[in-house]
């Protein structure tokens, strides 16, 4: 989700956290100028009218984040846009920070409150971390990636470019018997040379990508390489080597595809279970709390 309405990345990023920073200031600010004006007693205590309401409010808005969940699972119904449950989604959250900060009078108390306060930040940041991530890697894809594919198609596609590249080799170094008189376009040692780079490196970096550990994937050993085999070979296997170079270049920007997906969804592996944790000790954290309140 894009936040602000500048089409800079840089002040994107930068809206996030002054958001952030600004609707903590403010709130834990209105708390204190509360104690300034004799409303209640500064610092304020997890036991007090503040610390109860502040709990019981930041408890609420807990409830309503975590509704996102029923929410993706029922996308098919008509439950509001997506985008709506996003931006509320991201502005409850926030609110939420300073809320639980004053209710827990800025410190952690027994362990269990120091669990749930300690999960909380994390689900916080980790939430933060990406909203921030999502104003800066969709644009990179669009940047680096001109030829990008579904990521979970990568693979697939590579062993199609693979068949081509054997197909494209054999080419080169065979001739079809049908063609008995003619000569392959690649002989001798070079045909070897060129079938060892081919099954040994580019094959396998076709099927893998960064997996198969090949020198192909880095930019500049791959353009040795090839410029080396090209160099070597005749004019006539000069079209099918640019064709090779391509499908290997082809396969480099699809890792770099699949790398900025990963940074561009990780982030979910760690709030999404921590969101549930912090809940399930929420609950159970009010409970005890009800009990000697």
């Amino acid at each position: 989700m894009l936040v602000g309405k500048t089409n800079s990345v840089r002040g994107r990023i930068l809206s996030i956290l002054f958001a952030t920073a600004g609707v903590t200031l403010a709130g834990v600010a209105l708390a204190a100028a509360g104690a300034a004006v004799g409303a209640w007693a500064w610092p304020p205590q997890p036991s007090s009218p503040l610390g109860v309401f502040c709990g019981v409010v930041g408890g609420l808005i807990v409830i309503f984040e975590m509704l996102i969940l029923p929410r993706k699972w029922f996308r098919g119904q008509r439950l509001g846009r997506t985008r709506t449950w996003l931006q509320w989604h991201v502005w409850m959250g926030l609110i939420c920070l300073p809320v639980i900060l004053v209710h827990a009078g800025f410190g952690f108390g027994g362990p269990l409150t120091t669990v749930t306060l300690v999960l909380f930040l994390l689900v916080t940041a980790s939430g933060v971390w990406g909203l921030i991530m999502q104003q800066w890697l969709p644009q990179k894809l669009l940047e680096e990636i001109p030829g990008e594919t579904i990521a979970s198609q990568i693979d697939r596609m590579g062993d199609y470019h693979a068949d081509e590249a054997a197909r494209l080799v054999s080419a080169l170094v065979t001739v079809p018997p049908e063609a008995e008189s003619a000569e392959p376009v690649v002989s001798g040692p070079l045909a070897a040379e060129l079938v060892a780079f081919r099954d040994d490196l580019l094959l396998p970096y076709l099927h893998s990508g960064d997996r198969s550990n090949s020198p192909l994937a880095t930019p500049t050993d791959a353009e040795q390489r090839f410029a080396r085999l090209r160099e070597a070979v005749p004019g006539a296997a000069q079209q099918t080597l640019d064709r090779l170079q391509e499908l290997a270049e082809l396969r480099r920007r699809w890792d770099t595809q699949t790398r900025i997906n990963f940074w561009l969804h990780n982030w979910l592996l760690l709030h999404l279970p921590l969101s549930v944790g912090m809940s399930s000790l929420m609950v159970l954290h009010a409970v005890r709390a009800m009990k000697f309140w």
